[in-house]
């Protein structure tokens, strides 16, 4: 999926704001950073404010260009964590969010990171939860499934007892794992629930009629208003992982 890097930037900021409260757990001392997954580089350029030397890396080539022409002093590259170039190197934290769970193999995923740490580095990430936009992902399914449409999820959603056991088998001890909920807002009012779908669902719903698609979302809006509404916004049911890990060995 290739990313709309501006409306990232406006409509959807809630995802690297809320990332936000990651860089509390980033070492004190100055450290090389990874940032996975830096979409259009503002935490990067956060990491960075801190005192540390960071490069973010990025499948999308729009996020790394906006990244690129937002903090052009900073290291951007266009890589996919799960097949890396050898531009990716040693590093002593690997940093994430709300990227993991697009990922559908976790076991190579943490694999990669692992091997691009040095000893005692440190994995810092959130990502979505086992139940993260359930009521949305569930509406969804039905509605394609209506219109005879076939439906495989793009996420990967992960309990901490799964990821607990993936941490360990990739050399990783876990310092702190939390799961948690977090009620979103969307942004756009009315037409909130429409925008978050079609950034995150922009594949699926490309396959759909323009009447197709208009139907979704009327249904859609109708069935989650009594639960996802709330008097001038919607808002997403997230649940998260927040994950601190140090590599053993």
């Amino acid at each position: 999926m290739e990313w709309n890097a501006k409306k990232y930037n406006t409509t959807h900021d809630f995802v690297f704001k809320y990332g936000a409260g990651l860089l509390e757990l980033l070492p004190k001392e100055p450290k090389k950073v990874l940032d996975i997954g830096c979409g259009t580089g503002a935490l990067t350029n956060q990491i960075a404010e801190l005192g540390h030397e960071v490069t973010g890396i990025d499948q999308s080539i729009n996020m790394i260009n906006q990244a690129k022409e937002s903090y052009p002093d900073l290291s951007f590259l266009q890589e996919d964590i799960l097949n890396p170039s050898d531009q990716i190197r040693l590093y002593d934290v690997a940093f994430s969010n709300a990227v993991f769970h697009w990922i559908p193999d976790q076991d190579l995923l943490l694999k990669n990171i692992s091997e691009h740490l040095n000893v005692n580095g440190q994995l810092i990430c959130e990502f979505g939860a086992v139940g993260n936009v359930q009521m949305i992902r569930e509406a969804f399914g039905r509605e394609l499934k209506a219109l005879g449409v076939s439906f495989e999820e793009p996420f990967c959603f992960t309990s901490v007892e799964g990821y607990r056991f993936l941490l360990k088998k990739n050399h990783f001890e876990v310092v702190e794992i939390l799961e948690y909920e977090r009620p979103t807002p969307l942004k756009g009012g009315k037409y909130g629930l429409r925008e978050w779908m079609e950034q995150f669902y922009a594949a699926e719903l490309g396959e759909l009629s323009i009447e197709q698609k208009e139907q979704v979302f009327v249904n859609m809006e109708q069935e989650l208003a009594p639960r996802l509404w709330k008097k001038d916004h919607w808002e997403a049911d997230y649940r998260r992982l927040k994950i601190k890990a140090s590599k053993t060995r």
